[in-house]
């Protein structure tokens, strides 16, 4: 695939800037932050990151469809019936999951239960900082646990920063105390115009030109910067081929992008995504059933993508969402804000199957499953026994995570 170079965005000079120290010479409120290039991990991983935002209901997304309890709080919403995918004898996943009960029996699909903070915040705004911050509530969340590794693990040559994909802006997680990530729409965002001689010149002649002033010779220099990297991604994916057996979504675009990048030598070791949509007040069944399709056709898509040259052994998914819902459905046929939810890990190397008991529902917490696992364990044993990363300095002293990691 060729990327015309026609469309170098705004945004992504202005990242290019912030790489190289250009902007604090800027006025402030043109400022975006600076990224980090990702260091190498151990046995040169991948991680991809997918965060189903607006809270994602985990009931009915791994379904206790044999306690009545869950039966008798949603008598619209609970799920039940032959279809349901089955993961044993009392646990399955939505029906719209169906190419995910592959992947579980594959041993490439690992349910972590009941994930999320033991005192839950139930704002969409809060909790999602508080998660990617890797950090308690009462913690300061002004740098993302992901950022703070890469910066940490300091500036690999020529490797790429991590890379958020279909974002307008770089999300807390990839922000570090120094540096943060780039984000991708698509290829051709990333494009320069005309390459160094076409619709930027001015930029390219400044950083040669004798007379130069200091700020005008660095602004030449970005330039060049924009352009380099620019024909880094370009080159990177013209010598990996796209994936088929995608979707037809944007979440499926994303991700065959992922598989691409994810393949190359010198690809980002980090990429992050989302899908929107799931803060379901209300008439969730049609919505989440659409989402969970979309989500499950993707990732199925880009992990037997990987399968066909074995990087699906080196790459490892975790999908999560800033909380789960309550257990209770509510009178407008959804459900409201609630606490803790399913997180997900798919890959060639993970340890399948269902981690941790069923949903005690029974025993709830104001309305809501209970966080039996702590959200910070799980990214803690991501970032040490995945990404070779010091989980300590990161989160601090944590509870052990699930075991899910290979």
């Amino acid at each position: 695939m060729s990327t015309p170079r026609d469309a170098l965005s705004r945004r992504a000079l202005l990242g290019m800037m912030a790489a190289s120290g250009l902007m604090p010479l800027l006025p402030r409120n043109r400022l975006l932050p600076a990224f980090a290039p990702a260091g190498r991990a151990p046995g040169d991983r991948r991680l991809l990151l997918l965060y189903l935002e607006g809270g994602n209901d985990g009931l009915n997304t791994v379904v206790p469809h044999e306690d009545p309890l869950y039966h008798d709080a949603r008598p619209r919403l609970a799920l039940s019936g032959t279809d349901l995918p089955r993961l044993d004898d009392l646990t399955a996943l939505h029906p719209a999951l169906a190419p995910w009960e592959r992947l579980h029996d594959e041993g490439q699909l690992a349910v972590l239960r009941d994930v999320g903070m033991h005192e839950p915040d139930r704002s969409h705004f809060v909790a999602r900082d508080i998660v990617h911050a890797g950090r308690l509530p009462e913690a300061e969340r002004t740098q993302g646990w992901v950022g703070r590794a890469l910066d940490a693990s300091g500036t690999a040559s020529g490797a790429l920063p991590g890379l958020a994909l279909g974002a307008l802006e770089s999300p807390l997680i990839l922000k570090g105390p120094r540096r943060t990530g780039l984000t991708l729409d698509t290829l051709e965002t990333l494009a320069v115009p005309g390459g160094p001689s076409g619709a930027m010149p001015d930029l390219a002649a400044l950083a040669a030109g004798r007379n130069a002033a200091p700020l005008s010779t660095r602004v030449g220099h970005v330039a060049q910067d924009a352009y380099a990297l620019s024909d880094q991604i370009e080159r990177m994916v013209e010598r990996v081929p796209a994936g088929d057996g995608y979707p037809d979504s944007a979440l499926g675009d994303r991700l065959r992008l992922a598989a691409r990048l994810v393949r190359a030598d010198d690809g980002p070791t980090t990429l992050w995504t989302s899908l929107g949509g799931f803060d379901t007040h209300a008439v969730q069944s049609g919505t989440h059933t659409a989402l969970l399709m979309q989500l499950a056709a993707a990732t199925s898509a880009f992990v037997d993508d990987l399968a066909r040259d074995g990087t699906h052994r080196r790459t490892l998914v975790l999908v999560y969402s800033e909380f789960g819902r309550r257990v209770k459905e509510n009178g407008s046929g959804g459900t409201d804000h609630g606490a803790a939810g399913p997180m997900f890990a798919l890959g060639g190397s993970v340890k399948g199957g269902l981690h941790g008991p069923p949903s005690d529902l029974e025993r709830l917490q104001d309305g809501d499953v209970r966080a039996r696992v702590d959200f910070r364990s799980v990214f803690s044993e991501v970032a040490t026994r995945w990404m070779g990363w010091d989980a300590e300095a990161l989160f601090g002293p944590v509870e052990d995570g699930p075991g899910f990691v290979g």
